[in-house]
């Protein structure tokens, strides 16, 4: 591929990206080819290694608008898109935010690019010791970029476990009473690698409330509880709410209908 035809149909990449697309070029010349396109105008630096290109044909003064997802998984060599970010990418979430999430094992720093900031998340340390860096990432397409996105079983519980990192738990929740369809074993088999019992209480509650429209099994439902706390815990702490006594979980009063079981 000619340097030019990778720059006109690449809107989005990585340094790497197109060192890969150039085989046989030394990296001093794939470096002199991108400061050439940054000088002309042709392309513009998110960060090191990392670039957004002019539209093919286009001469005005433009805005850059990149496909933010995309980019926020773009941002470290392992990046995926996360958390809030990655329900957008599932199509789950239920509203925009101008923060974009991605994990990274690296020391990945957070960078702002016309607005939007870009923001990493070191995964919970259960998974370093258990799982390859590629457990639960699913690879999609978003017109024509292959971008790495948490898994939405992955996604999930990541929003339960930390909701404050995913718009709030009240967008957490809206969000997840959207997702249409999920499978509940790879749900249970995340949360068991955790080894999180507060997160097993909140998935556990998230499953029963919609276990018919997601057709979860009783006996997901049976080995969550095997998991819980020996005590409630807190759906959020600052908010209190009521007791679910079936999961040791104390739910914000007015989050979800039909939670009357025992103030707490």
């Amino acid at each position: 591929m000619k340097p030019d035809h990778f720059l006109a149909t690449t809107p989005l990449f990585t340094r790497d990206e197109l060192i890969a697309a150039l085989p046989g070029r030394a990296p001093a010349t794939v470096d002199a080819h991108l400061a050439r396109w940054v000088r002309q105008g042709r392309l513009l630096r998110v960060k090191s290694g990392l670039y957004v290109g002019r539209p093919p044909g286009s001469t005005e003064p433009w805005e850059p608008t990149p496909d933010y997802i995309a980019l926020a998984a773009r941002m470290a060599p392992d990046a995926a898109a996360a958390y809030h970010t990655a329900l957008e990418a599932h199509g789950c979430a239920q509203s925009l935010s101008d923060n974009f999430t991605f994990i990274t094992w690296t020391r990945a720093r957070a960078a702002t690019f016309r607005g939007r900031r870009l923001s990493p998340v070191q995964p919970r340390c259960e998974l370093r010791a258990r799982h390859p860096q590629q457990a639960w990432i699913d690879v999609l397409d978003r017109n024509g970029l292959e971008v790495r996105v948490t898994s939405l079983e992955r996604t999930v519980a990541d929003v339960l476990d930390r909701p404050s990192i995913a718009g709030g738990l009240d967008e957490v929740w809206r969000s997840l009473m959207a997702i249409p369809a999920i499978d509940p074993d790879a749900l249970l088999a995340y949360v068991r690698v955790l080894a999180n019992r507060t997160l097993a209480s909140r998935v556990g509650f998230l499953l029963d409330t919609r276990q018919r429209e997601l057709a979860v099994p009783d006996a997901t439902l049976a080995s969550l509880q095997s998991l819980l706390p020996a005590q409630p815990v807190h759906l959020d702490r600052a908010r209190g709410g009521r007791l679910v006594r079936r999961w040791r979980l104390i739910v914000p009063v007015g989050l979800v209908g039909g939670v009357e079981e025992g103030d707490v």
